[in-house]
Formats: C-alpha cells, structure tokens, sequence
C-alpha cells in the first residue's frame, strides 16, 4: 500500500536513519546462478524531505564498511580485505546528495549524488520510494534502492565467482526488508555508467 505523500509529509522533515528502524542490504550474484546478500550493522544518515521546495531535501549516509555481514565469518573476513572493501584502510562508505527529485504528490523521486567509496568517488543515482510505514498507516516509510560497478571503485578482487554489480537497499519503517533483496532485484538494469 502506497500512501500519497500530501497526507504524509507537511513541508520539511527530517528523518534519521536510526538502526531501530532502518536496515541497510545489498546483494550480488555469485557464479551467475544464484546471491549473496548481506546488511551492514554499523551506520549514520539522515532524509531531509521538503516537498513544497525539493531543493531544501538532502540525504547523507555513512555506513562502517567493517561491519559487512553476511551470516558468514569467514566471508565477511575476506570482503573486509584487501580484495574489497579493504575496511582497514578506507573504514566508510558515504553517499551525499546533490538533487533531490519529487513532486509534492508523488510517492516516487530520485536522489542523486556522490558515492566515496574505497578512496574514489562517484556520481549515483538512487531511487525513492515512499510506502506506508510498518507500525499503522499514518506513519512514513521509505525504500531506496540503487546499484553501483564495484570495479568503478578500484574494489576488483574476487571478479571470476562474484558479480560487478552490486544492489542497494536502504528500507526505513518498512514492515520486511527482505522480501525486497531477490535475485531479480540483483538483475534490475538501474546501473547507468
């Protein structure tokens, strides 16, 4: 159920990405067949939404690259390495938006900015996605989704069994983040070089 935003949002809010209420995935297929998926434990971010001037919206995320997890010790010691993530050396990933588009009736936008990831940075994309909230109708909730080329940011090991694109997922007060995170979703042709 999608909630038109005029009944939600009145001017300006702000909404942080606390990790009560927030969860951050990304999956990435392995050896074509089949994912992996996984969710970061460790973040900061915060929506500012403002439907009535788009250009006062921003959003902001940092998300500790060490605290990959995807159920596996031993997988997510070698994402954290050197072949990856290399988290000893280059510890956040941080997305900072630049245009924030949607209308002050629309349930749907996008946001662009820059990802910094692994020493580089980069222009991205991201889609927005306003559904109704996991405690009762009257609350917000929001779905973010994008994709990024892993090797765009020097991130190269591993590239025989693991994917080059990577899915994001961000879900604020959504009632299942999971049922999101599919091998379809994996495919989705949203990477734009």
């Amino acid at each position: 159920m999608t909630l038109g935003l005029a009944h939600v949002c009145l001017a300006a809010e702000k909404f942080n990405l606390d990790k009560a209420e927030t969860t951050i995935r990304f999956a990435v297929s392995y050896f074509i067949l089949t994912s992996v998926s996984g969710h970061f434990n460790d973040f900061t971010g915060s929506f500012v939404i403002d439907r009535d001037d788009p250009e006062n919206s921003s959003v902001d995320m940092v998300i500790q690259t060490d605290s990959v997890d995807t159920g596996f010790a031993a997988r997510d010691s070698e994402i954290r390495g050197p072949g990856l993530f290399n988290a000893a050396l280059y510890p956040e990933m941080h997305f900072h938006s630049h245009i924030f588009e949607i209308g002050p009736e629309d349930n749907a936008g996008h946001i662009i900015g820059e990802l910094s990831l692994h020493g580089v940075t980069k222009p991205m994309v991201l889609d927005l996605h306003q559904v109704a909230g996991k405690h009762n109708s009257d609350t917000v909730g929001f779905v973010v989704t994008g994709q990024i080329k892993r090797s765009d940011f020097g991130m190269d090991g591993f590239m025989i069994p693991v994917g080059d694109i990577v899915t994001l997922l961000v879900c604020y007060n959504v009632q299942d983040c999971k049922a999101r995170d599919t091998i379809s979703e994996v495919n989705r042709p949203l990477y734009n070089p």
